[in-house]
């Protein structure tokens, strides 16, 4: 009977997908004499190219004509495709606030280029430029649903703001996309954003139940004949100039080359080959103060691991939605080239490949760190084979231990059915997974399980999963911070549009997550409810929510320094409150107030974030949060402070300042990074990175100044030769 239910569902799923196709294609014409890219669409090529100028708003006012007159022109060569934009509106209600390369354009005017060179409906390349030239980049997966946005590609954009408002120009090399040769069709979405109107408008048209980025509904470009990725070959050698000064120690100087080395095995699988990788480049980790019994999550940062990293993601963690996506991990490429504290450990070298062989993803690592405990080799292989248009069956296996010399090993598989086509327009996904470690010398229940429907719609939207990880379960390779589970969660909540009173959408939502352990008795029972949150048209957010939360800990919790909760159960009733005004403005302010009971005692938390653009080259962002905690036997006071101070000289330069302060660490650490794309894919880094002791500490009678704990400067030169 149940065989014969999932195969019903299989059926389902791959048959309502399968039906899935473009109702909109155009034809692109093969050019001898490439375009300027300068900003300026006057040349008369553009003249040749194909025009598209129907765009359609998928908010405020779904379905009808963008507000202000938007034209594409596309067309290409042997070597790039060429796509410009000209964007009709005022240019004094232009939001162009950034510069830098991979800044956030989230809240800035800026047109968006989806590129599904498989036209698999399912992964795609995404590109983004703002009137003053800021540029990004992104891949994208399981039907939009999974951002890479740290993935780097080579290509060149200009802009430029004009009196009937701004033009862009982009020039993408084919040698930076992955495609099957002799393919002709690529799948197409073109976006274009006007905040100070809330305003987004696509070609072809896009419902408000799809993904903001989907894939599946993209339209057809045609008439791609002759086009190569040349051998494929790329070279990165890098030189890297370092001095690091400790506190009541002499200056330590060192120097280091590395390299490495991507090529193309197939048309769509991209090997890479590292010797000595540095990461200088690397953001330092916003700092954490943990009020858990748990281990914080801190997101992977370092090009040579993000590059093709969505296809390592696994089960609900291939959801960046789902309330459990880092609560079961096989892979976590932090725990290679890292200890535990964040600190780095070198990478002697390491090869990966990724990509896509028809209906097969692949992707594989098998890297060295120098580690002087533990095991230093990791290995992983993550493999998918696409059913259907959306749906997906997979298998993953880890090796390797960064916890102890024990060797540890992972399998896994899962399974996706979905569709984007439920009930005509609608998205609907089942996730069926489960995972089998083994660690030497470890007994007790080493596997994990679970099942997840998401149901993520405009309207009406809800989630239902379950997870159970065993009291054994292990990955010496990936990220599971409680073990020992069973836990369901789930989610129901409407948002309805009332077009009145200035909004753009209110919605109220329940959720409740319910954790047992393995003997079902009750450790975590919570239930959210959000009665109200707002979306302005004016760009504006407000939040209330309210939970009711019970905790049980086995023995006392060290929650902070010398304050214990003791061992037994407890019960809270929190509320909190979010306002958000819009960061399209000049000056912008976020803030999170929660309070209420906490453990045996109360917990004031807050949050304010703001964002001052003071002139286009310079922008300042500060953010405050405080941890008010008052106990029977004990209170404390948390804080931390983060600010940002950005020098933007252009869109190829910039001098980005990162300073924060915690109040469990009591010191300041300060990052400043130069960065000059000389042109794309070779440039120069200059990074400085710094700690001193609490500030405090200067009116101490023997200590005068702010004293410097360590420091590292590194000067890196990157170069790319392509072949």
């Amino acid at each position: 009977m149940r065989s014969g239910i999932f195969l019903t569902l299989c059926v389902l799923f791959c048959g309502l997908t399968a039906v899935l196709q473009s109702a909109e294609k155009i034809k692109i014409p093969l050019i001898d004499k490439p375009p300027r890219i300068d900003g300026k669409v006057d040349d008369d090529i553009w003249l040749q190219s194909t025009v598209i100028s129907e765009f359609i708003q998928r908010e405020p006012h779904t379905g009808e004509p963008v507000s202000e007159q938007t034209i594409a022109y596309l067309c290409y060569d042997r070597n790039n495709l060429y796509i410009a934009f000209v964007c009709f509106d005022d240019p004094a209600k232009l939001t162009a606030k950034e510069l830098a390369r991979d800044a956030s354009l989230r809240d800035e005017d800026k047109i968006v280029i989806i590129l599904d060179t498989f036209l698999d409906r399912r992964n795609a390349y995404w590109f983004e430029i703002n009137p003053r030239g800021s540029k990004g980049d992104a891949l994208f997966s399981q039907n939009g649903a999974v951002m890479n946005k740290e993935w780097d590609g080579i290509w060149q954009g200009k802009s430029l703001i004009t009196k009937e408002g701004w033009q862009t120009e982009i020039a993408i090399p084919f040698k930076t996309l992955n495609f099957q040769s002799g393919q002709s069709t690529w799948g197409l979405k073109l976006i274009r954003s006007l905040p100070h109107k809330n305003e987004l408008a696509y070609w072809p048209v896009a419902n408000l139940n799809t993904y903001e980025y989907q894939i599946s509904d993209a339209g057809d470009l045609t008439g791609l004949e002759g086009i190569s990725q040349g051998i494929g070959l790329d070279l990165r050698p890098y030189g890297l100039a370092e001095i690091k000064q400790r506190r009541y120690r002499n200056l330590n100087y060192s120097g280091e080359v590395g390299f490495d080395v991507f090529y193309q095995l197939t048309a769509g699988i991209k090997g890479i080959f590292t010797l000595n990788t540095d990461f200088a480049q690397t953001e330092v980790d916003a700092r954490q103060i943990n009020l858990t019994r748990f281990p914080l999550f801190f997101p992977e940062k370092r090009d040579f691991f993000l590059d093709g990293s969505h296809y390592f993601k696994f089960a609900v963690e291939a959801d960046g939605e789902n309330p459990k996506a880092s609560q079961l991990i096989p892979f976590f490429s932090r725990r290679i080239g890292l200890d535990d504290s964040g600190s780095p450990i070198p990478v002697l070298g390491g090869i990966k490949a990724t990509g896509q062989s028809g209906k097969w993803n692949i992707g594989v690592l098998d890297v060295v760190d120098d580690r002087d405990t533990g095991n230093q080799n990791f290995a992983v292989a993550r493999i998918s084979y696409n059913l259907g248009m959306q749906s997906a069956l997979g298998v993953i296996g880890t090796s390797g231990n960064a916890f102890g010399t024990q060797s540890n090993t992972v399998i896994g598989g899962d399974l996706k059915l979905a569709t984007s086509t439920f009930q005509g327009d609608k998205n609907l996904a089942l996730l069926l997974y489960a995972l089998k470690s083994h660690t030497d010398s470890l007994s007790g229940r080493e596997n994990a399980f679970g099942a997840d429907i998401n149901y993520p719609n405009d309207f009406l939207f809800f989630r239902l999963g379950y997870m159970e990880i065993g009291d054994a379960f292990t990955t010496g390779v990936g990220f599971v911070p409680r073990a020992g589970i069973r836990n369901s969660y789930g989610e129901i909540g409407i948002a309805p549009r009332p077009k009145r009173w200035s909004l753009l959408q209110v919605s109220t939502k329940s959720e409740f997550d319910y954790i047992t352990d393995l003997s079902n008795r009750l450790l975590t029972r919570e239930i959210q409810f959000t009665p109200v949150s707002l979306r302005f048209l004016s760009g504006e957010t407000a939040e209330f929510e309210l939970s009711h939360q019970y905790e049980y800990i086995d023995v006392d919790f060290n929650i902070h320094d010398a304050s214990i909760i003791p061992a037994g159960g407890y019960e809270f009733f929190r509320k909190e409150f979010r306002l958000s005004t819009a960061q399209r403005r000049i000056l912008w302010i976020s803030t999170d107030y929660e309070w209420g009971p906490f453990w045996n005692g109360q917990l004031k938390h807050f949050v304010l974030t703001s964002g001052y653009k003071i002139s286009v080259p310079l922008a300042l962002t500060f953010e405050f949060e405080q941890n008010r905690v008052e106990l029977p036997d004990d209170a404390f006071l948390t804080r931390i402070y983060r600010s940002n101070i950005d020098i933007l000289f252009n869109s190829d330069m910039a001098l980005l300042n990162y300073l924060q302060y915690d109040s469990e660490s009591q010191k300041i650490g300060w990052q400043s990074r130069f960065r000059w794309i000389l042109t794309p894919g070779n440039e120069i880094l200059f990074v400085f990175n710094s700690l001193w002791q609490d500030p405090h500490e200067q009116f101490h009678p023997q200590i005068k100044d702010i004293i410097l704990s360590e420091s590292t400067t590194q000067l890196k030169i990157d170069y790319n030769y392509r072949f």
